[in-house]
């Protein structure tokens, strides 16, 4: 389909427009490495919050949201929170975002040091962490590279592979010449861009007619949130082979769940952890977390519009790849509209790449080149050398994407593959004293040799059993070399409990503490971080829950839901923001 001179135009200004960014911003931003990668931990929470609500709404992982809200219904959010761990946002805001401000490091490798103390055991633990971080951004960019390009070819006179790389060059001009604060302030607009689609896009829900004639092709089934261990009987006939594994519903949230601890407790592994690292203080980071859980609900009312519609356009039966009603959807909107669409979803696109392309060069530059390069580099050259590796990370990306035509299929292997290696390990480091960097390292290494053993001899398993089966090899490889290694030294960890204080396996620890008068004896905040971590969860949920009651127009369960909503954010008014970090707190 040829967009229309008018559409293209607004496409045009508005990358055009994200590019000069980076040109504007150049100077402030290349000054020291603080500077371009943490932004001189100056960053307000509140732009950081609104900064982080428009990263995690990218084209790819949108299309297959509305794929499976459009084939599982209300199902899909067991399925995006639990089996894809999309409830790890709100622990940001229960507790591991002011865990994570309180280390004061640069980097997510560079954090072992404070965990495990100095020595060859910890600068093992780093190297392995920045070389697990690296492999895992060029898998999100090569992600992403699918889902751009499957995205801008229903519209562009480009191939897939052409249409991805122009959007990378664009991301690639303002990311490398910006640094974070570019990040964050084309993230800043980017999220005011999406705000602006989403309530267009509800008007457009309400103004195109009674939502029986949605419903009527649809099973019951699919208008129920109760789980079940298996989906109705006709979802294999209309569903295509890279989402029929949901159909063993059951398995798969109990195997998701499994995953979905450990996901939660690990902490953030990729570029969450250097937004947080770039407040000005740990409270501003809980802040800027709670914002953040609280604004994704932008992606859904984005993901339930557009099925929505996609189903009063297309019809209800799937006779198409539902990873593609976005485009399709657009294709029938009038002339500016879509433009103005296109847009906005070239900002949730681009506000993705651009913070995996910063995290990327940050890792290259202060995890390798700076640690292992036997030479002395003023700051600018490091600024330049990061710039390359910017670069470098963008090409990489987009060449492994030439090997995946599915969303979810790149998306899976990424998650469930890769990122399962480290969970176990980097879950225990934050929760149990005993763990050392010796044990991160043999765990880890044991985990991807044991998860690609598995994928090698074992290929053909299903998604439920393969993720059960990974999980528990690394839980009981990582539980063996725990108890067979020794813990690191007891003065580092002292001082790491005293100030970070997380929960979990710490008396020994926390009782020392205490002695030395580090920590109040009867210090409560552990257990609070707990208990809101199951609150924050039952708050995003209610919040998903939301746009899909309010567009299917079921007002006494929206209003009930409302309610509840309303009740939880009440609770979490005493149990977490009355309990955030001192003002004074860095």
């Amino acid at each position: 389909m040829s967009l229309h001179p008018a559409d293209l135009a607004i496409i045009a200004v508005y990358l055009v427009f994200m590019a000069l960014i980076g040109f504007l911003i150049r100077r402030r931003a290349t000054k020291r490495l603080d500077s371009y990668f943490l932004g001189d931990r100056s960053v307000p929470w509140w732009m950081l919050g609104l900064a982080g609500c428009s990263s995690y709404i990218d084209i790819g992982g949108t299309m297959s949201m509305v794929g499976v809200l459009f084939y599982l219904g209300l199902k899909s959010l067991w399925a995006t929170h639990v089996y894809w761990g999309w409830f790890i946002i709100c622990f940001y805001m229960a507790f591991q975002a002011k865990w994570i401000r309180r280390s004061g490091v640069m980097t997510f490798a560079e954090w072992n040091e404070t965990r495990f103390g100095p020595g060859p055991e910890s600068e093992a633990a780093r190297f392995a962490s920045a070389a697990f971080v690296f492999v895992l951004m060029i898998f999100n960019l090569m992600f992403i590279a699918v889902g751009t390009g499957k995205f801008a070819e229903e519209f562009l006179p480009f191939s897939r592979s052409q249409s991805a790389l122009i959007v990378f060059a664009v991301v690639g001009v303002y990311v490398i010449l910006g640094g974070i604060f570019g990040v964050l302030l084309t993230d800043l607009l980017q999220t005011a861009l999406i705000a602006l689609g989403a309530v267009v896009l509800a008007v457009m829900v309400f103004r195109s007619g009674a939502p029986e004639a949605f419903l009527a092709g649809k099973d019951a089934a699919w208008t129920s949130l109760l789980p079940s261990w298996r989906l109705w009987p006709s979802y294999l006939e209309s569903t295509p082979a890279s989402y029929q594994h949901f159909n063993d519903f059951g398995p798969i949230l109990l195997a998701g769940f499994s995953w979905l601890i450990f996901r939660v407790l690990a902490g953030p592994n990729v570029w969450d952890f250097q937004f947080f690292l770039s407040t000005r203080s740990s409270r501003d980071a809980a802040l800027s977390g709670g914002l953040w859980t609280a604004g994704f609900t932008l992606r859904w009312i984005i993901g339930c519009a557009f099925m929505v519609l996609g189903i009063l356009y297309l019809g209800s039966e799937a006779g198409f790849d539902a990873e593609k009603i976005m485009p399709l959807v657009l294709k029938r909107l009038p002339v500016g509209m879509r433009g103005l669409f296109m847009a906005v979803l070239l900002a949730a696109l681009m506000s993705t790449i651009s913070a995996m392309v910063n995290v990327t060069s940050s890792v290259v530059t202060n995890d390798f080149i700076k640690r292992y390069v036997r030479r002395e580099f003023t700051q600018k050259q490091l600024v330049r050398l990061g710039q390359l590796a910017s670069a470098a990370a963008l090409v990489i990306g987009f060449v492994f994407s030439l090997s995946f035509s599915h969303v979810i299929t790149a998306w899976e292997t990424m998650v469930f593959i890769w990122v399962t290696v480290i969970l176990v390990p980097a879950t225990l480091r934050w929760h149990y004293w005993r763990f050392s960097a010796r044990a991160f390292v043999w765990s880890m290494g044991v985990s991807v040799v044991l998860v690609l053993g598995r994928v090698m001899a074992l290929p053909h398993l299903k998604a439920h059993q393969a993720l059960g089966l990974d999980v528990g090899l690394c839980l009981a490889a990582t539980i063996i070399i725990a108890a067979l290694t020794g813990p690191s030294d007891r003065e580092v960890l002292v001082k790491f409990y005293s100030r970070v204080r997380p929960w979990g396996f710490w008396g020994p620890i926390r009782r020392e503490a205490v002695r030395r008068g580090l920590v109040p004896a009867g210090d409560r905040e552990p257990a609070t971080d707990a208990l809101n971590g199951l609150l924050t969860a039952a708050f995003q949920f209610s919040l998903a829950l939301l746009p899909f009651y309010l567009f299917l127009r079921r007002w006494r369960t929206f209003g009930f839901i409302l309610a509840l909503t309303g009740l939880l954010a009440a609770v979490l008014f005493f149990t977490w923001y009355k309990n955030l970090p001192a003002k004074d707190e860095v």
